[in-house]
């Protein structure tokens, strides 16, 4: 009987009867509702009003199911037994028809079990901080985002925590790029208040939580959507540039210099994200997008990619023009367009385009406003300037003429926008321009070497992909007598934030180097990285509180040793800063002495064999036996035993490092193993606490090079990238089990830092060959979490570091400017012809100058 209660509803909803039939039956059971049905039959009834007002697609049912939900649902404790945490799970992972609902019905749930029951609020706000970013992805449709975002302000416990922050974030953007407005006008106006209102803080929030590299991580998502073609089947919402301008300035200019420098980067790509930032400057009112598009453009020019600038600009002013008739529209259309028409000067083309189309534009501005009688003398000044510029017969501008006057624009405006033009501006603009882009889109800087001093730059600049650790070191404030500590804080601080392409690092020498190293020798970085770390770690215990770099680099190992007569074990507690792996009996050696060059044969022995680091580090821990004359002296026995020692690590560092213990000496002579060691991506250690066993996981990130046949030669270079973890879940979902060595969680992109020259480089590069053997491996401890950004993120490090540190590297930057612009004052002296690379150069045209060749393709690229 109760089924066919709810049965008689549902056809009588589904029915073809007029609506006061339906309304009629829908008020029948409203009032069964008020005789306090029992519980069975509230939650039938329940249930299925809820799938009606979820699924049905009549306005009209879902209005009169949703009525009879909330009186069938009056009663508290049958609303909380039909609320369970398997439903609320079901309604978000499913797929309705009215998903807006969804979210007023759980918006309603909560609200209930907030002021009732703490503990099922709590079970309530879980489920859905699991589930809601799996809601969000297939979901994207406005009106329900919009209420889901409404309900996380006003219940922020559901806002989804760590890795699926992430998901979440990147779910949102996605959704709001397939939104569609509405059909109403009326409807259209609350939409376009209401998407920046709503979603932009909502992301502004989880990025205060999530960090730098959460924002960083949405702003490829969006770049990742815009730069796909634009077509009929998929469309990037103008309600997504409605969001972007809450992205943080310096974060979103240094995008946009990297995806205009790289080389990798196709024209097509970028023209489709040209494409669609300018078709977001069709939304009212829009703002920040029209600035972020000329430093788009103004980045192309200064990348050469000159076609694209054409392409660009051909399809885009007639666009821009168009929309100069709608008064919420023109101010943000008319600065891109403005742009454009100012820079784009060695074609009449798009300019003639928009002639005929001047004086509807004139006639729909109004005058009075302050706004209007602005825009009209912009758009008639640069009228002007087009018309002197474009010289043709006087008839062939005399519509525009009579709107603007017969007035010629002055000889100072005219060159002062002369000289905006692209390809064909001052000297000491372009040269200063090219190289700050070349310095802020490669966002490194080399170390200078002078005088084989490339031992020392290895380990610096290996040290420096220890994102955290430098973050830490940069924006603490140090004594004076901690003078290595403050030293290397300058060296790190000028690799941030110089805008030199290469520093001379001298003075930090003095202090990092041993005493026993000879100034203009080739050294052991080895040796050299132990003494440093050494003493940063000993001048960091005049610090308070602060032991990051023992923290960093020093983890702690039981050396055990057994009497195998007794069984009696002595255990010593050690520290360590690196692990250094032996290599066994009968690997290859090379001499360096004459007759060395003529063993080649060994290349195909046996002794050649590449090894595995794994079997490096097994022998590592293997136990040693003490016997013969190596026996233990075992003070329970009170005499020598036969006997064993091991090793049981304790306790790891954040950074681990495993030097390969490639230098030995041979008859008095010193001689380099050259046996290859096949290096994995990622590494396990067994930790030993008292009883309790586990492990801890290492993944690579930075690999000191060394060339040549021994230690007082050569060359060193380092092969690094950033431990930035792509995917969380392998993180917080890490099964041992399925780990191998191939394994990676950190992104894949590599640079090979050579001294003062960085480049592109990958992982395979770290086999040996020809004598380039890896000798220094770091690896960064992947279940330790440390490379997530802290809330202030690094976008405000800057403001972090002490004011006398900024202080030296902003002298320096000020120095260097001047030495730049003394540089292109020379040049512009002299009679330079016009680069043969610049197709749009005229003849007569006097200030080409030498055109810098590009090199971005040799930097790290933003993922794309």
């Amino acid at each position: 009987m109760m089924g066919d209660f709810c049965d008689i509803f549902t056809a009588a909803m589904s029915s073809s009867h007029p609506p006061p039939f339906k309304k009629a039956v829908a008020t029948r059971y409203i009032m069964a509702a008020a005789q306090n049905p029992l519980l069975e039959r509230s939650l039938q009834m329940m249930e299925c009003t809820m799938q009606l007002a979820l699924s049905s697609e009549d306005k009209l049912v879902v209005e009169l199911s949703w009525n009879v939900f909330d009186a069938w649902s009056a009663n508290y404790d049958h609303f909380e037994s039909f609320f369970s945490i398997k439903k609320i799970s079901t309604l978000l992972q499913n797929v309705f028809q009215n998903p807006a609902n969804v979210v007023a019905m759980i918006a309603k749930v909560l609200e209930r079990t907030k002021s009732t029951s703490n503990h099922c609020y709590e079970d309530l706000c879980s489920t859905c901080a699991r589930n809601i970013a799996g809601f969000v992805e297939h979901n994207p449709r406005y009106d329900a985002l919009s209420k889901l975002c409404v309900l996380i302000h006003a219940f922020p416990e559901v806002l989804p925590k760590d890795e699926r922050l992430s998901y979440f974030c990147m779910s949102l953007i996605k959704s709001i790029s397939q939104f569609k407005p509405p059909g109403r006008p009326i409807d259209v106006i609350d939409y376009i208040a209401t998407v920046p209102r709503v979603f932009s803080p909502l992301l502004v929030n989880s990025w205060k939580i999530g960090g730098f590299n959460l924002c960083r991580l949405c702003l490829e998502t969006v770049f990742e959507l815009i730069s796909a073609p634009i077509n009929e089947d998929r469309t990037v919402s103008l309600a997504l540039g409605a969001v972007i301008n809450i992205f943080p300035g310096a974060l979103m200019e240094s995008s946009i210099e990297e995806i205009a420098h790289d080389t990798l980067v196709s024209d097509n790509t970028l023209l489709n994200t040209l494409r669609h930032m300018i078709n977001w400057l069709a939304w009212p009112n829009i703002k920040i997008i029209s600035s972020w598009t000329n430093y788009f453009l103004d980045c192309l020019d200064i990348a050469e990619r000159y076609d694209l600038l054409d392409r660009i600009a051909m399809e885009s002013v007639p666009k821009l023009v168009d929309r100069l008739k709608s008064r919420n529209m023109r101010k943000s259309n008319f600065e891109v367009l403005e742009f454009l028409l100012k820079r784009y000067q060695h074609s009449e083309i798009p300019f003639h385009a928009i002639l005929e189309k001047v004086s509807a534009i004139y006639s729909s501005v109004t005058e009075s406003t302050a706004e209007g009688k602005e825009f009209l003398s912009r758009f008639s000044e640069l009228l002007r300037f087009l018309v002197r510029l474009h010289r043709r017969p006087a008839d062939s501008y005399e519509p525009i003429l009579k709107l603007i006057g017969t007035e010629a624009v002055s000889d100072d405006i005219f060159e002062s926008f002369r000289a905006l033009a692209w390809m064909k501006k001052r000297i000491v603009q372009k040269s200063c321009s090219v190289l700050m882009a070349k310095k802020s889109f490669a966002e490194k800087t080399g170390l200078q070497n002078d005088h084989n001093t490339c031992f020392l730059n290895s380990v610096i600049q290996a040290f420096y992909m220890c994102d955290n650790l430098v973050e830490q070191l940069l924006t603490t404030k140090f004594p004076r007598n901690a003078v290595t500590l403050t030293s290397i804080q300058l060296l790190f601080a000028f690799l941030r934030f110089s805008k030199r392409s290469s520093i001379n690092c001298d003075w930090f020498e003095k202090e990092a180097t041993p005493s026993s190293f000879i100034r203009g020798n080739q050294e052991d970085a080895s040796e050299l990285f132990n003494h440093l770390v050494d003493l940063l770690m000993e001048q960091e215990k005049l610090l308070p509180s602060e032991h990051f770099i023992f923290e960093g680099f020093y983890g702690s190992q039981n050396c055990i040793s057994r009497c195998l007569s007794c069984g009696n074990e002595v255990s010593r507690r050690i520290p360590y800063a690196e692990l250094s792996l032996h290599f066994k009996n009968g690997a290859a050696l090379e001499r360096t002495t004459a007759s060395a060059s003529k063993v080649s044969s060994s290349e195909n022995s046996d002794d050649a064999r590449c090894l595995l680091l794994e079997d490096m580090l097994s022998h590592y821990f293997e136990k040693e036996q003490l016997e013969g004359d190596c026996r233990y002296s075992c003070e329970n026995c009170q005499s020598d035993q036969n006997g064993e020692k091991f090793v049981l690590m304790s306790e790891t560092p954040k950074f681990l490092r495993i030097t390969l213990n490639r230098f030995t000496y041979s008859d008095l002579v010193s001689c380099k193993i050259m046996t290859e060691v096949n290096i994995p991506r990622t590494v396990v250690l067994p930790l030993q606490r008292e009883d309790d066993q586990s492990i801890d996981v290492f993944c690579l990130f930075a690999v000191i090079v060394h060339c040549g046949r021994n230690t007082n030669s050569g060359h060193y270079y380092c092969i690094a990238r950033h431990p930035r973890i792509f995917d969380w879940t392998m993180v917080t979902e890490l099964d041992v089990s399925t780990l191998d060595r191939n394994t990676d969680f950190f992104v894949d992109r590599w640079l090979k830092f050579d001294d003062e020259t960085i480049s592109n480089s990958s992982f395979d590069e770290l086999s040996s060959r020809l004598g380039r053997t890896p000798y220094i491996l770091l690896y960064s401890k992947v279940t330790d979490g440390i490379f997530s950004s802290s809330e202030t993120g690094l976008c405000n490090l800057e403001a972090r570091v002490p004011p006398d540190v900024m202080k030296e590297v902003e002298t320096d930057n000020q120095k260097y400017l001047m030495e730049i612009e003394s540089r292109n004052r020379l040049f512009s002296t002299r009679d330079v012809k016009p680069s043969k690379s610049n197709r749009w150069n005229n003849d007569d045209d006097d200030d080409g100058g030498p055109q810098p060749s590009n090199k971005f393709d040799e930097i790290p690229r933003m993922v794309y």
